[in-house]
C-alpha cells in the first residue's frame, strides 16, 4: 500500500470522543449543550451517562443521580469520601470506556470530563484508568481518595495525560479550595496541568468554555476548523 493513501485512510477513521459526567442530582441529557459550547470539529462525538440512583446523605437520604454519596455540602478539602460509591462508579466509568475502545475508538483519542462531582470522578477515573488517554478535565470538582493519589497519578498508565481544571473563583457549593488543590496535587504527581480560576458561582463561565476548547483542540490534535 501506498503510504499515503494508509494515512488518509488512518485520518478518516478517527473518531474523538469526549465523555462527560454531569453532578449531583442531574441527567447526561443536562449538560448535551456542552457540545454547542465548545464547537469542535464534526468528527467529534460526545458521550453523556447518566450516574446511577441512591440515597445521598447531605439531602436527607434522598434518592437521586448520583456518583458517590456527599455527607455536606458545600464541599472543601475535609470532605470524607464515600469509598465505596467511588470505586462503583469508577467501574461504571471504566466499562463504558472499554465499550468504545472495543468498538474501535483508540484510548487515546478519548478526553474524560465532568462537572461537580462528575468532576471528582473524572479525575478518578481518568487516572486510574489501564490505558493512555487523550485528556482529563475538571470543572468545579475536587481531588477524591487524596492518600493514594500520588500512587495512582504518578504509577498508572496516565501519568503522562494531560488535565484541565477550571473552577468559578465565587463557588458557595464546591468551594475554590477544591480546584486549586486538586490542580496542586496533580501537578506534584507529574501531570501537566493547565489550571483556570473565573469569576463565577457553581457553574460554566465563558472563560472556561473558551479554554477547555482551546485545551480539548490539542489534547485531541485536532485542527481549529473555525
Amino acid at each position: 500500500r501506498l503510504p499515503g493513501v494508509q494515512l488518509q485512510r488512518t485520518k478518516a477513521m478517527r473518531s474523538p470522543l469526549i465523555i462527560w459526567l454531569h453532578g449531583l442530582g442531574d441527567t447526561g441529557r443536562g449538560w448535551s449543550h456542552l457540545k454547542h459550547e465548545l464547537r469542535l470539529p464534526q468528527a467529534v462525538r460526545y458521550a453523556f451517562p447518566d450516574a446511577p440512583e441512591s440515597p445521598v446523605t447531605c439531602n436527607g437520604g434522598y434518592v437521586m443521580t448520583s456518583w458517590m454519596d456527599l455527607e455536606t455540602i458545600p464541599i472543601g478539602n475535609g470532605l470524607p469520601d464515600d469509598a465505596k460509591g467511588l470505586a462503583d462508579s469508577t467501574q461504571i466509568i471504566h466499562a463504558l470506556i472499554d465499550a468504545e475502545v472495543a468498538k474501535g475508538t483508540a484510548s487515546e483519542d478519548i478526553v474524560l470530563g465532568g462537572f461537580s462531582q462528575g468532576g471528582a470522578m473524572a479525575l478518578l477515573a481518568g487516572y486510574s484508568y489501564a490505558k493512555r488517554l487523550a485528556g482529563v478535565a475538571c470543572l468545579s470538582g475536587w481531588p477524591s481518595l487524596r492518600a493514594q493519589l500520588t500512587e495512582r497519578v504518578g504509577g498508572g498508565a496516565n501519568a503522562g495525560t494531560p488535565l484541565f481544571i477550571g473552577h468559578g473563583t465565587q463557588d458557595g457549593v464546591v468551594l475554590p479550595e477544591c480546584g486549586k488543590d486538586a490542580a496542586e496535587r496533580h501537578t506534584a504527581a507529574g501531570v501537566q496541568v493547565t489550571f483556570l480560576d473565573y469569576p463565577a458561582a457553581h457553574g460554566p463561565h465563558p472563560a472556561g468554555m473558551a479554554a477547555l476548547r482551546s485545551w480539548a483542540l490539542e489534547a485531541l490534535k485536532l485542527e481549529d476548523d473555525e
